[in-house]
């Protein structure tokens, strides 16, 4: 079946991020690309979904030149494979890449928010309440592209409190190579309401100032998330990070 932005997904589902204006990006180019990207990034796009480039055209009111464009540009950072006389399709997101990646980010956002727990304003504590009555909007309205969205952010403010501008950017790096985590969002039916209430502990243990406490939580949140994401991964439904 075919999707109302254009792609073939097997489900007949709308993209609701495909849909959203874009008039922000100074070029067609961009604007088709960022679509495209984030669509993939919070799963609505799934691996193995067909790209096609002129009922994406159609979708997004440009010609195919940017769509073209914009889809050469995602398969050199590697969102989708580029074929010639076939086209794009999604491409898969590697478990290997991700077993070696996830417990090196379970060590650094634990070690930042030990430290971001001895440096939190109450501004940035009230920053991180309002996120999280947000995030009960979105776990209750069933939005969980929002949500992964806004995850993303609740975490980074954590990390830019920790007063350790090295740590920031390897994290920041880190999460851009995987990115694509925001899928089990979409994946998982429980997962938004299970971070949530893993979010809502983390707040707790930073408004109590204690440090231990919130590096455990953070890096147990960060195993379960990707836990939950190799289940739909995995194929033989066994789930090992550190194999």
């Amino acid at each position: 079946m075919q999707s109302g932005f254009g792609v073939r997904t097997g489900e007949g589902e709308e993209s609701q991020l495909l849909q959203q204006p874009l008039n922000q990006y100074r070029s067609k180019s961009e604007r088709v690309y960022h679509a495209i990207k984030e669509a993939i990034i919070s799963g609505e796009l799934k691996p193995g979904v067909r790209l096609v480039m002129a009922d994406i055209a159609e979708k997004l009111h440009v010609s195919t030149q940017p769509v073209r464009e914009a889809l050469k540009r995602l398969d050199t950072e590697g969102y989708v494979n580029w074929t010639l006389n076939v086209g794009a399709v999604v491409s898969g997101i590697s478990i290997a890449d991700l077993k070696e990646d996830i417990p090196i980010l379970r060590e650094l956002e634990g070690l930042a928010t030990r430290e971001a727990t001895r440096h939190l304003t109450p501004a940035v504590l009230e920053q991180l309440e309002s996120m999280l009555g947000t995030m009960r909007l979105y776990v209750a309205n069933n939005r969980p592209a929002e949500y992964g969205v806004l995850n993303k952010e609740f975490h980074r403010t954590i990390h830019a409190c920790a007063g350790n501008n090295h740590l920031l950017k390897i994290l920041d790096d880190l999460w851009a190579r995987r990115d694509r985590l925001r899928a089990v969002f979409l994946l998982s039916p429980t997962r938004a309401a299970e971070s949530l209430r893993e979010h809502e502990a983390i707040v707790a243990a930073l408004k109590a100032r204690d440090a231990e406490e919130a590096g455990k939580l953070v890096e147990e949140h960060r195993i379960k998330a990707a836990a939950e994401l190799l289940k739909y991964l995995e194929p033989e439904g066994v789930v090992n990070l550190f194999l």
